[in-house]
């Protein structure tokens, strides 16, 4: 049977981020995903100098009461931002209610900053309600400055290996979860560092000369779908890797201005071919 996730993510109307880059991808992997955006943007916020913003919580607070009703089920529960410490609460609802009924994998992307600071619409009281809700999820997966955020540590600029397995067990025991830093520097490098069961792992990889929004959703998107498709951890996170990497040399390639945001178009027919195997 095919699983089905909600996916729980702003939406933004002109370039690629968020729930534009989750629906494609996971429905390519074969995962049903049904949209719960948190927030309604003109665009993504990444280089431009004005946009539309319309906070969505009570849209969000009416659709959870009608899936309530309609006693709807999920195999898995997807987070990404949350647009204030109220909706953070309703999520937590919405998984403990989850399961009730079921045993939902839960993902959270603790979507909080990047490049030591906060995104413009999180504040320090949103910061807190995020550390209460990785408590509750089976994998989170921060970036670098997120999860010094988390941890309530300074920001590092670089890392070696210990250290960035430290911050990825000292995570795990923190919240529970099974942990995947992104994005962290090394002195030879970038990695992810991950730590789950007891063990730890780095994933290293050559940083692309390039960087663009959405990124993160890719790669959170390319992990969730591949434990639906039931790879093993470590191989779902070398995918999501693999796959992320990618698509930003691919979008590069094409001269694709940055702030439209990583393309998941360009990736999508690698990932039938392969789900089709």
């Amino acid at each position: 049977m095919q699983p089905i996730c909600a996916a729980i993510h702003d939406l933004s109307c002109y370039a690629k981020s968020s729930l534009t880059v989750v629906l494609p991808v996971l429905e390519t992997m074969g995962i049903e995903t049904c949209p719960l955006p948190t927030a309604l943007l003109s665009t993504q916020t990444d280089g431009f100098d004005t946009y539309y913003f319309r906070d969505t919580t009570s849209e969000l607070e009416g659709i959870l009461d009608a899936w309530k009703e309609l006693s709807l089920h999920y195999d898995a529960i997807y987070s990404g931002f949350l647009g204030s410490e109220h909706q953070v609460q309703l999520i937590k609802w919405f998984i403990e209610q989850q399961r009730r009924v079921g045993s939902p994998l839960v993902l959270v992307d603790p979507v909080l900053g990047d490049d030591a600071s906060l995104y413009g619409p999180i504040t320090t009281g949103h910061v807190e309600a995020m550390r209460s809700l990785v408590h509750v999820a089976d994998i989170i997966t921060p970036n670098i400055t997120e999860a010094a955020l988390l941890l309530d540590l300074p920001f590092q600029e670089q890392f070696d290996e210990k250290e960035a397995l430290s911050w990825a067990r000292k995570l795990s025991l923190l919240t529970g979860s099974f942990v995947v830093i992104t994005s962290v520097p090394l002195s030879d490098g970038f990695a992810v560092a991950c730590h789950a069961e007891n063990q730890d792992f780095l994933v290293r990889y050559a940083k692309v000369d390039a960087s663009y929004p959405g990124c993160g959703d890719l790669f959170a998107s390319i992990l969730l779908g591949s434990l639906l498709c039931k790879h093993t951890f470590q191989t779902a996170v070398r995918r999501a890797v693999t796959y992320t990497s990618m698509a930003i040399e691919r979008t590069k390639r094409t001269g694709r201005e940055r702030r439209l945001g990583v393309s998941p178009t360009l990736i999508l027919p690698d990932l039938s071919r392969e789900r089709a195997q």
